[in-house]
């Protein structure tokens, strides 16, 4: 009789998961593109938006790498129901928010690409803090450190 007894997982939760590992794999290629097809993602941009593009230093990319691994990596412990899924979304808001503000306030961002390029970064923002917020949730439900997921419906 003495089972350890585990919180039934919502439906809802399973999708949210999956969206999350969706929007983090999307970054993942973002990144790669950045990385590997740069010249090609500016072929639409003015020149001073490509001078800004250029201008930007090695270690951000280090800060976006880390924030798009951490970002699959949570997604990946919510459907593992993992106790570091929340240090894993930590790790990528703070990542996220190393990136944007110094691409594009401290980078010159915001005056090469006018207040609309405001949008994406604030919505990869609101999206990173959202995760976090939502898997800390999780484990406050003791949705995190089971063997096996029970589906509630």
């Amino acid at each position: 009789m003495n089972q350890p007894t585990e919180s039934a997982v919502p439906l809802w939760y399973w999708v949210i998961a999956a969206v999350a590992l969706l929007w983090n794999l999307t970054g993942c290629a973002f990144f790669g593109m950045e990385l590997f097809a740069q010249e090609a993602l500016m072929q639409s941009m003015t020149e001073p938006q490509k001078e800004w593009a250029r201008s930007i230093p090695g270690w951000i990319y280090f800060v976006y790498g880390l924030a798009v691994t951490t970002g699959v990596a949570g997604s990946i412990g919510l459907f593992l129901r993992k106790g570091w899924t929340t240090l894993m979304f930590a790790i990528c808001l703070v990542a996220v928010i190393v990136q944007m503000v110094y691409t594009m306030i401290i980078g010159g961002g915001l005056q090469a690409m006018g207040p609309s390029g405001l949008v994406a970064p604030s919505l990869v923002i609101v999206f990173a803090a959202a995760l976090l917020w939502f898997s800390r949730f999780a484990r406050s439900r003791g949705w995190f450190g089971q063997v096996s997921p029970t589906v509630a419906t």
